[in-house]
């Protein structure tokens, strides 16, 4: 196939592509939704900011009790840690 022959080919099928999407674009019928490029977000969980650093700030002083707890089980020496079964490095 010769060069110029190609060009013409590859030159009439980007026309007829182009032909394509400006029929698909123009022929489609146009509405509020279709012009509309975003989708609608919808927010889940807590959209105030102030409060969900509440609830943070709640939940860190639960887990810090917790750790408070468990360190005077710890230091009363009512809870003890044990291994058994380890191997000893050499």
């Amino acid at each position: 196939m010769n060069p110029l022959r190609y060009l013409n080919s590859v030159l009439t099928v980007l026309a007829i592509l182009l032909a394509l999407q400006l029929w698909t674009t123009w022929s489609g019928v146009v509405t509020e939704e279709s012009l509309s490029m975003a989708t609608p977000a919808y927010a889940q969980g807590i959209s105030n900011a102030g409060q969900q650093r509440e609830q943070m700030i709640a939940e860190l002083r639960r887990v810090s009790r917790e750790v408070e707890q468990l360190s005077n089980l710890f230091e009363s020496g009512r809870a003890r840690v044990r291994i058994d079964g380890g191997t000893r490095d050499k």
